[in-house]
């Protein structure tokens, strides 16, 4: 899992390093919906150019407490190159959007621990509240690549992951508080 996380790390702080000499807008958002599941999130928007913007975002979910006889813990990045119609960061949008994380599960002594790795297409508006603030709505699906070690509490982990399927996933959901930097 550690290996898994300096990967993201390097390939965030790679494409973040390119991406700020060029960037004549840049915005830093919340996902209220992550917020509401106990995932605490940040995201990055860089402009890059006059329709084209990056859209860089990671959450985490470190808790461990048991809700319904399911406990999980997970942490996800996700990149998302964004058209915008009319301008970045103001109105329509529609978006590649990938995913990568990793989870661990339990469901009433049922153990899932692996990974889960995805791309689809979102769509998305930003209401202009301000100058330096928007309000973004986003919605987005597609398919992701599941693999996981699946067993029972008691029972010994698998030597390899069990698990491994593919599964329509909702790649985007949010409704996200922006501040806008000019």
């Amino acid at each position: 899992m550690k290996k898994h996380k300096c990967k993201i790390l390097w390939i965030v702080c790679a494409i973040l390093s390119t991406q700020f000499v060029n960037a004549q807008r840049v915005a830093l958002k919340s996902n209220v919906i992550d917020w509401a599941v106990l995932s605490p999130n940040l995201a990055l928007e860089m402009r890059l150019n006059s329709r084209l913007t990056l859209d860089i975002s990671a959450a985490t979910n470190p808790f461990s407490f048991s809700v319904a006889d399911i406990k999980a813990t997970h942490v996800r990045l996700q990149p998302e190159l964004r058209y915008w119609f009319n301008r970045p960061m103001a109105r329509h949008f529609v978006g590649l959007s990938f995913l990568g994380g990793l989870y661990d599960m339990n469901i009433r002594k049922h153990l899932y621990q692996g990974d889960i790795w995805g791309a689809g297409l979102s769509y998305g508006y930003a209401f202009v509240l301000s100058r330096h603030w928007n309000l973004e709505a986003t919605l987005g699906v597609g398919m992701a690549r599941l693999r996981a070690f699946d067993y029972c509490e008691g029972e010994e982990k698998p030597a390899t992951p069990n698990l491994r399927k593919w599964s329509p996933v909702p790649i985007r959901l949010g409704l996200s508080f922006s501040y806008i930097f000019k």
